[in-house]
């Protein structure tokens, strides 16, 4: 018989650091030959182009080495990892393979801008590979971003399809199915027996035996070492939120032998939209009633700054429509859900802050709540301390506001620099900030001290600092404060 090499790995993080923004997500797959696959993500926006005869290229250059828990190494690679594009900023893509043997591991990733070696991040994880006895087994699940026919010798090609990791496991509105790939194996002999897959999509991240499936497939699967199965749901009907697929290898009476699943999050404002004007529960003696209709638009964009990311499109698709019933309906169920025992009271008292802070960073450019100041406050709360610069020669006005500790990110000691480049009133723009999340630029100094452009530190194109002069502060503000 042959021994599987089971790895229990599934990994899905950001590393956000400087300007680059990686992600890293990591699959097992296993019969004769079993191995580790490391698909890396670079997001184009978060890096630093060239551009030479109308091309744009960039790199960074990725680190990887495994160890065991005794100290030494069980695989390694170090590469470049490059994109050349002629217009539109894409992200670039790599992945590597390699076999481990049965133990623990610890795997660590450093990835560095190739242009600028400072900007560099760094992570590390855990791994266990065992050695089960099962003789039905699952690979992990890779949802998919883009398919396709191809029968090159492209890395992302498997079977003759290019299968292109699914960003953040995060499924857009315009993804009208959900695809992916899982491998599976079986070893028993017993003559006239029937397996299947049995795969479905469960709402939240986890589930208990209870829960019911939104939505069930079936295929059957044929009893050998290794069979791909490329498959996929309809997603046009799912609404903005947390979803897992959960899939399992069971009998003909349905018993489970194996199972896997894999967690993603969903955006879909028109079925979110669709689904507050069909929603049924009687607003009549609700708080939202009492809205007037003419200060929706107002409020909404209130909710902005604290919105769940996968609704945010749907809240601005509502701010854009006349739908007024979805509208009140979004700030019911909105509240409802953050307070359930007092949602009248806890909606109050937010929008008693968010018109203080439109009054507060109020300018001509829209409501205070709509600038950076206004909207990191309503979505991080208000600053543990501020200091506020407006005198320094070389430098524009500009604040830091310090956090001991933000809840959304779980970080401790966390930065946000604003500066006013232009001067008008109340016109502060986020330069910079340590939040995970949030916009980081490498050479925010270089920026707001950009009227002494000849004592930048180093190349003048690509310098991230400016000399120390004895009025020059925010470097010494912003880490030592």
């Amino acid at each position: 018989m042959i021994k599987h090499i089971f790895l229990v790995l599934l990994l899905f993080f950001t590393l956000k650091g400087n300007s680059i923004n990686v992600e890293v997500s990591t699959f097992s797959f296993y019969g004769a030959n079993p191995y580790t696959e490391v698909y890396f993500r670079v997001e184009g926006n978060s890096v630093n182009w060239s551009k030479n005869d109308g091309v744009k290229r960039a790199s960074v250059d990725i680190l990887y080495y495994v160890y065991r828990t005794d100290g030494s190494i069980a695989a390694y690679d170090k590469f470049e990892l490059t994109s050349v594009v002629y217009d539109t900023i894409v992200d670039f893509l790599g992945v590597k393979r390699f076999k481990l043997s049965s133990g623990e591991y610890t795997i660590k990733i450093e990835v560095n801008e190739s242009s600028i070696p400072t900007n560099k991040v760094e992570m590390e994880q855990k791994l266990l590979v065992d050695s089960p006895a099962n003789k039905f087994l699952l690979s992990d699940i890779l949802l998919l971003g883009e398919i396709k026919k191809d029968t090159s010798d492209n890395a992302m090609v498997k079977n003759e399809v290019y299968m292109e990791p699914l960003a953040y496991n995060f499924s857009s509105g315009s993804q009208q199915r959900l695809d992916f790939y899982i491998e599976s194996y079986l070893q028993d002999t017993t003559a006239g027996s029937e397996y299947f897959l049995q795969y479905h999509i469960m709402e939240g991240f986890s589930s208990n035996v209870n829960t019911k499936p939104l939505l069930s497939k079936y295929k059957k699967i044929v009893v050998k070492p290794t069979e791909p199965a490329l498959l996929y749901f309809p997603a046009n009907s799912l609404r903005s939120g947390d979803y897992h697929i959960l899939v399992n290898i069971i009998d003909k009476e349905k018993k489970s032998l194996a199972s896997r699943k894999i967690n993603f999050v969903k955006s879909n404002p028109v079925a979110d939209i669709a689904h507050l004007e069909n929603f049924n529960e009687l607003l009549e003696n609700s708080f939202v009633q009492q809205i007037k209709t003419e200060d929706l638009d107002y409020i909404l964009k209130a909710h902005l700054p604290i919105t769940d990311q996968h609704q945010v499109s749907t809240l601005g698709e509502l701010i854009k429509s006349n739908k007024i019933k979805s509208q009140r309906q979004f700030l019911f169920q909105y509240w409802k859900s953050k307070a359930s025992a007092n949602p009248e009271g806890a909606y109050k008292a937010y929008m008693d802050v968010a018109k203080a802070v439109d009054k507060m960073f109020y300018s001509n450019v829209g409501f205070g709540f709509q600038s950076d100041r206004g909207f990191i406050f309503l979505k991080y709360g208000k600053p543990t301390n501020v200091v506020s610069i407006d005198t320094e020669p070389d430098a524009v006005p500009y604040e830091i506001w310090y956090y001991n500790y933000v809840s959304l990110s779980r970080q401790t000691n966390v930065r946000f620099l604003f500066y006013n480049p232009s001067l008008a009133h109340n016109d502060f723009k986020l330069l910079h900030s340590t939040c995970i999340g949030e916009k980081v630029n490498p050479a925010w100094e270089t920026e707001l001290y950009k009227s002494v452009p000849a004592e930048r530190l180093g190349n003048t194109i690509d310098a991230t600092q400016v000399g120390e002069n004895w009025n020059r502060n925010a470097r010494r503000y912003f880490n030592d404060f």
